[in-house]
């Protein structure tokens, strides 16, 4: 099997606090190395988006780990597909929380994590999170 990626969305269903998402990206990373598997994870007001990037097989069995976890639920995924090379080679799990200043310095932003709990639906579509995700690539600042 050759690289795949997949990106998905989920609401968290406990408070994520700076302390709890810095627990989560230590575990994540390095599971992930483990794995092979290199991605980013985007988190603001109880709304999460993540690119998982690796062999396929430990892809898919991480996203369906994933989906079973309790503390996200509306887990759906907007894009997978096979890749020939990573986006984010160097990246166990890159991470950027969006604070309003952070927002208000990406161009064309608008309002991708604006919504109700639950809501992903409307405000996560493919379109929207291959821009977001391609522009915190290439702005790592």
């Amino acid at each position: 099997m050759g690289l795949y990626s997949i990106v998905y969305v989920s609401t968290a269903t406990v408070p994520f606090w700076d302390e709890e998402v810095a627990e989560l990206l230590e575990k994540s990373r390095s599971k992930n190395d483990g794995l092979g598997l290199t991605g980013m994870l985007l988190f603001k007001g109880g709304q999460f988006m993540q690119v998982l990037e690796g062999p396929e097989s430990a892809v898919r069995s991480l996203i369906a780990t994933i989906s079973k976890d309790p503390r996200h639920e509306d887990v759906r995924t907007l894009w997978e597909e096979p890749i020939e090379q990573r986006q984010f080679p160097a990246w166990t799990m890159g991470y950027r929380g969006l604070t309003d200043q952070a927002i208000q310095a990406i161009p064309g932003y608008s309002d991708f994590f604006d919504a109700t709990p639950g809501a992903s639906s409307v405000w996560a579509t493919e379109s929207r999170s291959r821009w977001l995700l391609d522009w915190f690539r290439t702005n790592r600042a």
